[in-house]
């Protein structure tokens, strides 16, 4: 079975790798290259499976073309992940937002048509300690953003849960069910 947790290093998933500088002719270079896109692998791969198969050994091919699609349905799937948990995060945002505004607006409304010359007084909260109205009231806003913040967190820690977990989708060959 293939180990393939991101908590592990990349030399403890490749081994020690090397760069190394060569020169070929054009023709053996175009042929590498095509033997490469037909395989699904890149050049360097390309070039250390077909050394590998000219001194013998049998699985150079299978390990660098199954390397090769494991990370890239990884980072693929990784990415998708990502990319949905940013847009729920977004759209979750926006909607507050415009909620918050709403109810800001209504209320507003609501005071003005109740006491239009002093609706800007009888909504200013003061920041003073000492004025226990306030207080109840900044204290109430503490509680009310505690409370919504706990239900999002639950929320999306549901969500979360639910989204497929990459280890489940792959089996032992490391191929997609």
């Amino acid at each position: 079975m293939l180990d393939n947790s991101i908590d592990i290093g990349r030399e403890a998933r490749y081994g020690v790798t090397r760069k190394k500088h060569i020169t070929i002719t054009l023709d053996g270079h175009n042929q590498i290259a095509r033997w490469a896109a037909d395989q699904g692998l890149n050049f360097s791969s390309a070039i250390e499976s077909l050394a590998l198969i000219g001194m013998g050994t049998e699985e150079a091919v299978t390990l660098p073309a199954l390397t090769s699609s494991l990370l890239e349905r990884i980072v693929h799937r990784q990415f998708n992940r990502f990319a949905h948990l940013l847009s729920q995060a977004t759209i979750a945002a926006e909607s507050a937002n415009w909620k918050a505004d709403y109810l800001l607006l209504q209320l507003i409304r609501r005071e003005a048509k109740a006491d239009p010359t002093r609706f800007v007084q009888n909504m200013a909260v003061s920041t003073d300690p000492q004025d226990p109205v306030a207080s109840r009231i900044r204290k109430m806003r503490d509680e009310i953003a505690a409370a919504a913040q706990m239900a999002a967190i639950q929320l999306h820690t549901k969500r979360i849960q639910d989204l497929p977990v990459l280890t489940e989708t792959f089996n032992e060959e490391g191929t997609d069910e």
